[in-house]
């Protein structure tokens, strides 16, 4: 699928802030899945943009605003094309043992709890549950995904950004991000590395999709010797051409699409403004 992405963030502030800093995780994936045709990210007021690659070796770009200002947009265009990462079908035939022999230190690091994810015992009984004694890791995965969008409910606006997967645990309410927090723990604590995925999400005409309404999240499992394969427990589907990858990560820290700081006096809190098209090309 092509897609054409429109992003925009708008922050203002009560009073005028100065030195600000951000960086924005907002420039499209590319790999084998998908191809950027075209990418445009611009400030307001302008700024001067820099990227470097962070340890996830997501695109990162950062500025600095160190004159006094009352506004902030961040706005960002792109045209991609996506392919289905189950073109050849699930990756499925491979079983738990393996996932003691084929780790290296990439992979073994989305095993470990994370500043959002607990690899608690409650979490590890959960998921032995859900396992019920199956050996297939990515059937194994499935059941997790199905598990969470069954017995969790979709609330928007009942947590924010820094909602830690254990309340998330204990109310069984939240958004896509906590949704992802969640299966990610359950994952792991069975043994499966597990990573976050921020980005955008298609949510065509006759589709009933959550989550496309802004920047959407969803997970990653490793299967051993076949790699890295998308889950959506928001709306219990696979990760397919219509999600289209920004970042990944332990969790929403690493691959949040915008993160920064500014110094400004008491109560120059900011009003955030968020718009978001993704419109297909093709088809």
């Amino acid at each position: 699928m092509r897609f054409r992405v429109f992003h925009r963030t708008r922050y203002v502030y009560r009073a005028p802030v100065r030195d600000s800093y951000n960086e924005l995780r907002l420039r499209p994936a590319t790999d084998d899945k998908s191809r950027l045709e075209f990418f445009l990210l611009k400030t307001d007021p302008p700024a001067r943009l820099q990227h470097f690659r962070d340890n996830w070796f997501n695109y990162v770009h950062f500025f600095e605003l160190p004159e006094p200002h009352t506004s902030l947009t961040i706005e960002s265009q792109s045209t991609i094309n996506t392919t289905s990462p189950y073109q050849d079908g699930k990756p499925l035939g491979v079983n738990f043992a393996a996932l003691k022999t084929e780790q290296d230190d990439v992979v073994r690091i989305f095993l470990n709890g994370s500043k959002y994810v607990e690899v608690s015992p409650e979490v590890w009984r959960l998921g032995i549950d859900i396992r019920d004694g199956r050996d297939d890791v990515f059937e194994v995965a499935e059941s997790v995904m199905r598990h969470i969008f069954r017995e969790w409910t979709y609330a928007p606006n009942t947590t924010n950004a820094s909602t830690h997967m254990n309340e998330v645990m204990e109310t069984r309410r939240g958004v896509c991000q906590d949704f992802a927090h969640v299966m990610i723990g359950v994952c792991r604590s069975l043994g499966i590395p597990t990573r976050y995925v921020s980005g955008y999400l298609y949510n065509g005409p006759e589709s009933h999709l959550r989550g496309a309404q802004a920047s959407h999240a969803w997970c990653e499992v490793h299967i051993p010797g076949k790699g890295w394969f998308g889950l959506d427990p928001t709306n219990d589907v696979l990760a397919d051409e219509r999600h289209i990858k920004i970042a990944t990560g332990r969790d929403y820290h690493d691959a949040a699409p915008i993160t920064g700081y500014f110094d400004g006096p008491p109560g120059a809190t900011s009003a955030l403004q968020v718009a978001l098209e993704v419109r297909r090309m093709d088809g």
